[in-house]
């Protein structure tokens, strides 16, 4: 595809980049990983917090639900206008995934004819070529899982795979943990696309090159501790908005009072 071919070569370049200064090929796919998490981290930011309000706005939609349980036509109208009131995007966190798709491609073609994408000039064309340097954790990355020979040789790549699914996992509970069940068919997607993506990505390991694999594994640990730190902040940043309102309210109340009863206000101020 002739698309890929410019994000081909850009990984190619950036990859025998950091491995001119970190000469290990997992290593130095495990760094690339974190620089294009950090290069998406606006969409990441955003999906993160969709997936936040979706949970805060649980309870409104299951009122919503139960105001027109015997109406689907009227409750998903009412969860639409409800979703662009809010400014909640049910499908948010489908967007990074679309936007990584060209990165994943291209990473495959780079993982798996890097000869033809890496600069010739770089030590790493030429540590490929001599096939040195090109094991991490006794695994070769260039090759995938299903063509090594023996159950024994696997068990490093099953090991990588498993932990794939798991961290894929985790970050979906991480996210989506207060999310209960929705009769919403925008919400139901999104639910159903979080808990197969993760076996979809196990899956699919088998087959691809192991150094994506390195990639996929890294940018879920990467997005694990990304993800723990925007809910932080949104949850610290919740907390202080409720509290000005509160003060507020508080504020406007005593206001409130002091206008109704002028006269009580008077005859403390004459005891004084």
């Amino acid at each position: 595809m002739a698309i890929i071919e410019p994000f081909a070569l850009g990984i190619g370049f950036l990859l025998s980049f950091v491995y001119g200064y970190v000469p290990s090929y997992g290593t130095s796919i495990a760094i690339l990983t974190v620089i294009i998490n950090i290069i998406i981290f606006p969409l990441t930011l955003r999906q993160t917090r969709s997936t936040k309000r979706m949970q805060d706005v649980q309870p409104e939609l299951k009122r919503l639900q139960k105001k027109h349980k015997d109406n689907k036509e009227e409750l998903n109208k009412e969860i639409a206008a409800f979703y662009k009131e809010k400014g909640i995007n049910p499908l948010g966190c489908v967007v990074p995934l679309l936007v990584q798709m060209p990165v994943w491609f291209a990473l495959f073609r780079v993982l798996r004819e890097p000869l033809l994408f890496i600069p010739k000039s770089e030590s790493l064309f030429l540590d490929l070529e001599n096939n040195v340097n090109i094991l991490f954790f006794n695994m070769d990355l260039q090759i995938p899982a299903s063509e090594i020979s023996t159950w024994v040789e696997r068990v490093p790549y099953i090991i990588v795979i498993l932990m794939v699914v798991a961290t894929a996992l985790f970050q979906q509970k991480q996210i989506t943990k207060k999310q209960g069940k929705s009769d919403n068919p925008q919400a139901q997607q999104m639910q159903m696309i979080g808990k197969v993506m993760p076996i979809f990505f196990g899956f699919i390991s088998w087959t691809l090159p192991s150094g994506l694999v390195i990639y996929f594994l890294t940018g879920n640990i990467f997005r694990i501790g990304q993800q723990a730190l925007i809910i932080r902040i949104e949850d610290k940043n919740e907390t202080n908005d409720k509290q000005e309102k509160q003060k507020e309210q508080v504020e406007d109340k005593e206001e409130t009072n002091q206008e109704q009863d002028p006269r009580k206000n008077r005859k403390k101020r004459r005891r004084k």
